[in-house]
Formats: C-alpha cells, structure tokens, sequence
C-alpha cells in the first residue's frame, strides 16, 4: 500500500466544478473506483475535495492565491504505481512542476515502516 502526498505548483484552480472534474478525469486515468464524493467552496475562492475511493482515497485542497494544489493519495491496489500517479496528476492539472512523498503503508502489524520516499518531478 502506498501513501502519495504533496503539492503542485503553477495551478490556479478557484471553483469546486473545475476540481471535481479533474480529479474525476485523473481518477478514470489512474483506474481508481469512486465510491462516493464530496466538495466544499470557498469565498471568494478556493476548494477542497476528496474522492472516496474502492482502494482509499485522493483529496485535494486549492490555494488560487498561490498557484498550489495540495494532495494525498492513499491506495491499497498492489497495482498503483505512486510515480505514474504523480505525473498523470500533474498532466490532468496543467501543473508547471510538483513535490511528492511515497510512503509506503505496513499491510500487517508485523511490517516495519520504510523510510519514506521523495519524488521530485521537473
């Protein structure tokens, strides 16, 4: 199981509509199964959302003013792939560079913590 989180640059994204429908197209891309959704509006803009997700979860929080998405994505598949995941985010959001973690989740109370892995993507 792995742990994606971190944030992308050069993005402004004000409206929860707009958020929705990209994270609904890299969700398709990365064939994760939405099980349910939901997002809340900021005024003046700004927008947080998360996808509930069959393998866990992809939430996003915009900061417009900054030109920042933050995100997290958490899934269980043992076919995700946190690398390609990270890219396709940054495709679908139209992002100029972004900084990413991996960490990788024990699947039993007997696996030790890996340290946690940097993705730094140009």
């Amino acid at each position: 199981m792995a742990h994606l989180i971190g944030h992308i640059n050069g993005v402004i994204i004000e409206r929860s509509e707009n958020l929705q429908a990209i994270m609904i197209k890299v969700a398709d891309v990365c064939n994760f199964h939405v099980v349910t959704q939901a997002f809340h509006q900021f005024e003046p803009v700004g927008t947080t959302g998360v996808l509930v997700l069959a393998e866990s979860h992809f939430s996003a929080h915009t900061y417009p003013e900054n030109k920042m998405v933050y995100i997290d994505v958490f899934c269980c598949s043992k076919d995700f792939d946190p690398s390609a995941c990270s890219l396709v985010i940054e495709r679908e959001f139209g992002a100029s560079s972004g900084s990413w973690q991996v960490i990788q989740r024990p699947v039993n109370d007997r696996a030790e913590f890996p340290e946690k892995q940097s993705l730094i993507t140009p």
